[in-house]
């Protein structure tokens, strides 16, 4: 897991060492591994992006350190499409902290329709369009994105308290 800018500094660096290395007279197999070596570090900051990072983040609970990671993606469209669905992912979840459920719902969409999650992350983003639904008074719409979840066989305690919740509240509006 490198960060954003060491990896910038990484990729700037072996291409002065490839520049400098003809001059050096270092050797043809040395010129072409710090090419490559600055090709696979962009290719991986395009196609990756720091999600590894975004995700541990998360994961620890610190949203404003995964939110500024988020914003170094410039380019979320070059990222590789399962990269892609986990930074819509991490986005929904940074929405959802923030109780933006406008921003919420367009990511967790995003990231369902991207597909490559994993069985935990599609219960958590149903569950946040669930609760966008409830907070708009939604409230079939809620109980839909609740029975989708239901088929789903999500192990997470955490998530099924917090589904329980939901239903709980659901049946009291309803």
């Amino acid at each position: 897991m490198i960060s954003p800018k060491l990896r910038i500094v990484l990729i700037v660096l072996f291409v002065i060492c490839g520049i400098v290395a003809p001059f050096a007279q270092l050797g043809s197999y040395v010129i072409f591994a710090f090419w490559a070596t600055a090709l696979i570090l962009l290719m991986g900051h395009f196609r990756h992006g720091p999600m590894l990072g975004i995700l541990v983040a998360l994961r620890k609970g610190d949203i404003p350190q995964a939110e500024a990671l988020i914003n170094t993606v410039k380019r979320p469209d070059w990222l590789s499409p399962r990269y892609q669905a986990y930074y819509h992912f991490s986005n929904a979840l940074v929405a959802s902290h923030h109780q933006d459920i406008d921003a919420a719902e367009k990511h967790s969409t995003t990231a369902l329709e991207l597909g490559y999650l994993h069985v935990k992350e599609k219960g958590i983003l149903l569950y946040n369009l669930a609760r966008v639904a409830f907070e708009r008074k939604e409230f079939d719409k809620a109980k839909k994105q609740l029975a989708e979840l239901q088929t789903l066989s999500v192990e997470d305690l955490h998530l099924k308290k917090r589904i329980e919740e939901l239903e709980q509240a659901l049946n009291k509006s309803a």
